[in-house]
């Protein structure tokens, strides 16, 4: 089964057994939509299926199936947090994972309409960075509207405007 990764268990809360964990997603509302939660700890995958969701003030916090007490909850501490990709959807039309990037083709138009494609993304707390496989190697491009004009995940093409010099 394929998965997404969107986040890191980070500690316990309280003594029922609940977990915090750090999220590189902004869409709160679309943890709320998840049934189950994958977490990769020691080489494995473990599926665990949620019983509550709650906000404490910008922090998720999950109560899972099987985790009934805090030191149950601290020895998920540093699990690595995937989700099922469509739970993870958007709800809104037009709208986008980060994960569905990746690989898509970058149009230039201000360079002639070249053509490169996005090899990864950046997660970082200001704002993800795209990696753009350059004729030059591989260049690292804000993902803010003043430099990515469009993305069309149906053609699998994001328009940027870079930058002058960006791309030598």
């Amino acid at each position: 089964m394929e998965t997404i990764k969107i986040g890191r268990i980070t500690g316990a809360q309280g003594l029922r057994g609940e977990v915090k964990i750090y999220h590189d997603s902004g869409d709160d509302e679309a943890l709320g939509r998840l049934t189950s939660l994958f977490l990769y700890q020691n080489g494995g995958y473990t599926r665990l299926g949620i019983e509550g969701f709650r906000m404490n003030k910008r922090t998720p916090v999950f109560k899972l199936e099987g985790v009934n007490d805090r030191t149950s909850a601290e020895k998920l501490i540093g699990a690595d947090v995937y989700s099922d990709p469509e739970e993870s959807r958007p709800a809104e039309e037009g709208s986008w994972l980060v994960s569905d990037l990746i690989g898509m083709d970058v149009r230039f138009p201000d360079y002639g309409n070249s053509v490169m494609k996005i090899v990864n993304i950046i997660s970082n707390p200001a704002h993800d960075i795209l990696e753009i496989e350059t004729e030059k190697g591989v260049k690292m491009l804000p993902f803010v509207d003043v430099f990515v004009k469009e993305v069309d995940v149906k053609a699998g093409i994001v328009t940027v405007a870079p930058p002058a010099g960006w791309l030598e």
